[in-house]
């Protein structure tokens, strides 16, 4: 039984139910002045260059997140072909599931801007090639880490992509290398151009998050902790970006999503880029919660 997955996500207020107000949201996250890119998409400007083959990106809602996750995507907008699907990896909030979870339930996935169908014959492909996915439907029925990056990719391509959507969670490097694997060697075997994103947020500071570490100058201070995490990303060092998660503790909910890319990367050549980092805590100077976001693009000559 296939259905339409409803946009859970806008329903609790991350993003605009309304599409005009979805629409002039997002564009607002481009243009947010110090936060966002500052400008609006392009097409293709520079697609000679570069292709980008995957993403960290964040999944709070637009206000807080938004903004830095504007940068991804206008890179994305401006230097790649719409793929044949996202594979998008996301934080498993809900604890439903097993440490990669995915749903064939849903024949397609519906936001404000349109349905985007589900590419169901490759998720049976990299269900072949590892035994470490299973297929729940309740890990993604009110599961907002993969959903909130939908608006962003219709806004740019429109209806011409699909997704394969995984949640993830306690996920070992030994298990983030063979998901990296099983999506390589699935999207080859049926010939699929695809583009991994990796949803997450990076350390939860306050109270609200059982994490407190700092005292004062929180908002620089979890700025510090999260860029000395995101330069082992950057170095594509997956056990040291475990190391560093381990030795601080850092609350960052998708570092299993993050390292399954890490590992794509290594894969296929695709080198990182950090295009933009802030916390809540720099964006509305309140220091009571400080969330780290980051967008990161994985890129490659074509």
């Amino acid at each position: 039984m296939t259905e339409v997955r409803k946009p859970y996500a806008a329903m609790i207020g991350f993003y605009p139910s309304d599409r005009g107000e979805l629409i002039r949201a997002i564009e607002s996250s481009f243009l947010r002045e110090g936060f966002g890119p500052g400008r609006l998409p392009k097409p293709l400007s520079r697609r000679d260059q570069c292709c980008v083959v995957g993403g960290v990106v964040p999944h709070a809602g637009y206000s807080y997140s938004g903004p830095c996750a504007a940068h991804f995507y206008l890179e994305l907008a401006e230097t790649t072909l719409a793929p044949d699907t996202f594979v998008i990896l996301g934080t498993n909030h809900t604890g439903y599931g097993g440490f990669f979870t995915t749903t064939k339930r849903f024949a397609k996935w519906l936001t404000p801007l349109g349905e985007i169908p589900v590419d169901l014959e490759l998720i049976d492909e990299i269900m072949k090639r590892t035994s470490r996915v299973v297929d729940d439907y309740l890990a993604h029925l009110e599961e907002h880490s993969i959903e909130v990056e939908l608006p962003f990719l219709q806004y740019i391509y429109g209806d011409g992509f699909s997704i394969v959507p995984i949640t993830v969670r306690d996920a070992t490097p030994s298990m983030a290398r063979d998901m990296a694997s099983a999506i390589l060697e699935a999207a080859k075997a049926l010939g699929r151009r695809i583009v991994f994103l990796a949803s997450s947020d990076f350390t939860h500071h306050g109270y609200m998050y059982g994490y407190i570490v700092f005292s004062e100058n929180i908002a620089e201070n979890v700025a510090k902790l999260d860029l000395s995490i995101i330069e082992r990303i950057l170095e594509l060092d997956t056990e040291g970006f475990y190391k560093r998660l381990t030795d601080t503790g850092a609350t960052v909910c998708g570092y299993g999503a993050i390292a399954a890319l890490m590992e794509y990367a290594k894969s296929v050549g695709a080198k990182p880029r950090l295009l933009k980092y802030y916390n809540s805590a720099q964006l509305t100077g309140e220091e009571d919660i400080a969330v780290g976001y980051a967008a990161i693009s994985f890129h490659k000559p074509e």
